[in-house]
């Protein structure tokens, strides 16, 4: 019997398929972690945590207070807030230029404009976790 190409295909897959099916119990026990700390660690942040349907994202319970360190919204903002009150979005340039003399007074200024340098300041800045600090993207 001649082998044909459609057979040594046939072959072939099967000979990877096992092959790679021999080889998946090997991959998924390669961690040291065991089901009883798997299951801990999934009750603790389901007790720290809840999903938010509004944002579509795990959020940390009302009840739980935020870890130490950690900046709260409101200080995310003002921080956000003090650099376009320092700062104004140049379009010729598509840069942001230092406001000269004192800072501006954002509650002067009308709300499609704060918008968006807001939605500017957003495209071009990122707030980092580590450094605690908004930083260009």
């Amino acid at each position: 019997m001649k082998p044909t190409l459609a057979r040594s295909i046939l072959t072939a897959s099967l000979v990877l398929g096992f092959a790679a099916f021999a080889a998946s119990p090997a991959l998924a026990q390669s961690g040291t972690t065991t089901r009883a700390q798997v299951k801990m660690d999934r009750d603790t942040f389901l007790s720290m945590a809840r999903w938010d349907e509004a944002t579509g994202n795990w959020v940390l319970r009302s009840d739980m207070p935020m870890p130490e360190g950690v900046p709260t919204r409101e200080e995310i903002k003002a921080m956000r807030d003090q650099f376009l009150s320092m700062n104004r979005w140049n379009d010729s340039t598509s840069q942001w230029v230092p406001v000269t003399g004192a800072p501006r007074d954002m509650s002067k200024l009308s709300r499609e404009q704060v918008k968006a340098e807001t939605v500017q300041f957003l495209k071009t800045h990122r707030f980092d976790e580590m450094t605690r600090n908004w930083v260009k993207k």
